[in-house]
């Protein structure tokens, strides 16, 4: 059984995996990260809901990124801790594979997430026969309206919070493509990339995929 993690966003989410079946899986959203102080509980308590041991474990798999620094770090570092206690291996699925694609039946799709100022970090997917794959490298874009020109005549939906980021940046988005802006990566939806195992990730060396450098910001507090 594995257990799933993804925390690149506000989301804090897990599941239990048993094959190709979700067993169970929590989730928390709040307006700040609270991944710091709820991860460990929200495994904690579903592990004991279901009646299981941590033993039952043969896996961890977490969403390596792009998106928050915050969030990234913490999941990634409970995952590796968790995988080096117990000896069990390490996975990693894109974050922005993770989300529900249920809905999405048009030729593309493309997953974006809030990466600051006006960009977003996007991944173009090609819908076929075989379901979605990969078209193109996973990106930090510039929002324009020159952002996935090739795309503008295409039937694509667009799915995540960088759709909000879109409408502010793009003066006019094509009549031809379809937003799901309340949508994020979760850990339920993992299991669309376990139909065959990735291969493990070294535990020592893993890092989350950043994809950008992180930038300090001034902090809105007043000290004095």
């Amino acid at each position: 059984m594995l257990l799933c993690i993804e925390t690149a966003t506000k989301n804090c989410s897990i599941a239990l995996w048993d094959g190709q079946q979700m067993v169970a899986t929590r989730a928390e959203r709040g307006d700040r990260f609270i991944h710091g102080e709820r991860l460990h509980v929200l495994i904690k308590e579903l592990l004991e809901e279901h009646s299981f041991s941590f033993n039952a474990l043969t896996g961890i798999c977490v969403g390596k990124g792009p998106g928050s620094y915050t969030g990234l770090r913490i999941g990634v570092s409970t995952a590796k801790g968790l995988c080096f206690a117990s000896g069990i291996p390490l996975y990693s699925v894109p974050t922005l594979g993770c989300f529900d694609f249920s809905n999405c039946t048009t030729p593309f799709v493309i997953t974006v997430l809030d990466a600051r100022r006006d960009e977003v970090y996007a991944q173009v997917w090609r819908l076929g026969k075989g379901g979605l794959t990969p078209d193109g490298a996973v990106e930090a874009v510039i929002i324009t309206d020159y952002s996935w020109k090739h795309l503008q005549n295409e039937q694509v939906t667009v799915v995540g919070e960088g759709v909000e980021k879109m409408g502010q940046f793009m003066t006019q988005i094509p009549k031809n493509w379809q937003l799901q802006a309340n949508s994020d990566p979760d850990a339920k939806y993992m299991g669309q990339h376990l139909y065959v195992l990735p291969v493990a990730e070294d535990v020592a060396y893993f890092e989350p995929y950043y994809l950008k450098d992180f930038v300090a910001e001034k902090s809105k507090k007043k000290f004095f």
